[in-house]
């Protein structure tokens, strides 16, 4: 018996010490040692405390803006709020953000009477690895002269764009506003509004969020609960292992009884004339792009989503007597449509597909409501076949703007602002 519970001792021992060092290790390199996609399945506490760590954003820095259309909790960053994003070991965005909470350089103040110009969008439009002074918005202002302001935020969509235009655009009493729709995401956002107003309306509580929802299979925040859970980063860590291990397994058995889940390989090469090959989405990355390029394909939604928004849109700049403007901002393979090579080769024909029907029915709507349409497509594409790999127009990683991007993006869109801003005001529908 003696032995036995030395044998006892001496493992827990050894566990002990194991789990020590693990800690103290995690706790002095939590940037190399933590996965940053792992951390929305860690317990809030620790989640936050690393996320202070490592200067990421986290629920500290936002605040809720009140809603008036029934839609699910919007949340935006807090004035003079610093965040940092890691996208992979080469690319990461620093953005500091202005007394209002958006990515703005001092220029481009929110603190005048009135603004000439408001644009909203998602990440596209919120310097995501992007010099607040190089961005595409900013330079619209350079260019034309106008006053611009940019209230772009990560992570929401087109229902979402238009609750922040009543609280920060309306009161400037803008001469035209700008939504930027990007071909990624939007619909996918627009969509889950509905879904959101419909779950409450019967009594659910819809979305948590506006963001996109993250629903394990394990209860974390259930098994978390705990005096370790919520302090020790090992433990943490060592769960969401287990829970990814599990992943694993589950996949392998639905495999191996030929009822895969549907899975999503997202990857694509950009190969050029001169043998050169730069990968990209190499984090494998917005599952949700694909997903719902299939759901459109198969008839589960609809491209009316958008239809509420645009109507809304449109009714404001009658009643307030701006401009309303669409812009489309396309992704990195459409841009690219000369030279990618994505490796599912059932992509080849779905991103495409996707690309050419939003970018068709968005054209159509907005032109019936008396809404400018931009389509960037033309634009971006035209340079990526020009400067090729020479300077490439979207991050590789994170899959974004360079400043070679939003260059073009401003150039493009400057013109068009311009001949708006000079067109009379009965005369403001359009397409370009």
């Amino acid at each position: 018996m003696a032995r036995v519970i030395g044998r006892l001792l001496g493992i827990s021992l050894f566990v002990g010490i194991l789990l020590g060092g693990l800690e103290l290790g995690l706790r002095a390199f939590p940037a190399e040692l933590i996965p940053v996609g792992w951390l929305k399945r860690f317990q809030s506490d620790v989640r936050i405390d690393i996320a202070q760590r490592l200067s990421l954003p986290n629920e500290t820095q936002m605040w809720e803006l009140p809603r008036d259309d029934g839609g699910p909790l919007l949340q935006l960053y807090k004035g003079k709020a610093r965040t940092k994003q890691r996208f992979s070991s080469e690319e990461t965005s620093n953005v500091a953000r202005d007394a209002q909470g958006f990515c703005n350089p001092p220029r481009d103040s929110y603190d005048q009477p009135s603004i000439d110009v408001i644009i909203m969008g998602d990440s596209f439009t919120a310097c995501v690895a992007a010099d607040p002074e190089a961005s595409w918005m900013s330079r619209i202002g350079q260019l034309t002269g106008l006053s611009v302001y940019n209230l772009g935020k990560g992570g929401i969509g087109p229902y979402d764009y238009l609750q922040i235009f009543r609280h920060f655009g309306l009161p400037k009493a803008p001469k035209i506003a700008l939504i930027n729709i990007y071909e990624g995401n939007d619909l996918r956002d627009a969509v889950r509004y509905h879904e959101h107003v419909v779950a409450v309306r019967k009594g659910g509580d819809g979305y948590a969020n506006a963001a996109e929802r993250f629903e394990p299979e394990i209860d974390y925040e259930t098994l978390l609960d705990n005096p370790l859970g919520r302090s020790s980063y090992a433990v943490n860590v060592g769960l969401v292992a287990f829970g990814k291990a599990h992943e694993g397994i589950s996949n392998a058995v639905f495999r191996a009884a030929g009822k895969m889940r549907e899975r999503v390989n997202f990857r694509y090469e950009l190969r050029f004339p001169d043998n050169a090959v730069v990968p990209f989405n190499i984090q494998n990355a917005d599952h949700a792009e694909v997903r719902y390029a299939r759901r459109l394909r198969h008839g589960e939604v609809q491209l009316s989503a958008f239809d509420d928004a645009l109507e809304r849109f449109a009714a404001l700049g009658r009643d307030h007597d701006f401009r309303p403007v669409v812009s489309y901002a396309p992704s990195a393979y459409t841009a690219y449509a000369d030279f990618v090579a994505f490796e599912d080769d059932a992509l080849t024909e779905l991103m495409p597909w996707f690309s050419g029907t939003q970018r068709a029915y968005l054209r159509q709507k907005a032109e019936e409501l008396g809404i400018t349409f931009i389509d960037l497509t033309p634009a971006l594409h035209a340079a990526a076949r020009r400067l090729q790999e020479e300077e490439l127009l979207y991050y590789p990683a994170n899959v974004h703007y360079t400043p070679a991007g939003h260059r073009v993006v401003g150039d493009a869109l400057a013109p068009a602002i311009t001949e708006l801003q000079n067109r009379p005001l009965s005369a403001r529908n359009g397409a370009h």
